[in-house]
């Protein structure tokens, strides 16, 4: 015999208030009740989730915070400044190094680095200490290079917009005769 459902009626959770029990069942039985969010929809929700809290909203409050969380980024050229600045090292880097990866049937190391959206092949080494060593170099120049760029561009937009719209950032990453160069400034 199942337990008897619990009475939600009224009941507030997050933004979504219970009105009454449906006759839909989840998968483990939860009763699935009608709510009101405060935007004004209703949903069919579980107890369980209501519970629990993994449902509190519609969906209305997912799209605030999305909204929040975009309007706290900075998105430069889509690059997120603050992205760059809070590098972690990958779950699933073998490694040991992000950017730095061992190829297989071999000893040697590829060297990589990503920005704007691209790939730029750094080089293949024998040794992972100089692997890592170049995979640095090229972080220090792209990635450093252009949160300093964009901190000294950021700030002269900050004190004066017009310049900002008038000056947009450029900064460009391209490969010449095999060694990555950088195109930084304002148009």
């Amino acid at each position: 015999m199942g337990r008897k459902p619990q009475d939600l009626t009224g009941r507030q959770f997050g933004l979504l208030t219970a009105m009454y029990p449906t006759e839909q069942r989840d998968k483990r039985g939860s009763v699935y009740w009608h709510c009101v969010c405060e935007c004004g929809n209703t949903i069919d929700v579980p107890a369980a989730g209501l519970i629990h809290a993994h449902n509190r909203s519609c969906g209305c409050l997912k799209e605030q915070n999305q909204k929040a969380i975009a309007d706290r980024r900075h998105l430069v050229d889509g690059t997120c400044v603050e992205v760059l600045e809070k590098r972690k090292k990958r779950r699933d880097n073998e490694s040991g190094f992000r950017g730095v990866f061992r190829l297989k049937n071999s000893n040697r190391y590829r060297v990589d680095i990503g920005f704007k959206g691209k790939r730029y092949y750094v080089g293949l080494f024998d040794d992972y200490d100089e692997a890592v060593q170049a995979r640095l170099e090229a972080e220090n120049l792209i990635h450093n290079g252009f949160i300093k760029v964009w901190k000294e561009w950021n700030q002269k937009e900050q004190e004066d917009p017009e310049w900002g719209k008038e000056h947009p950032l450029v900064f460009n990453v391209r490969k010449v005769d095999g060694e990555l160069q950088v195109e930084a400034g304002c148009r």
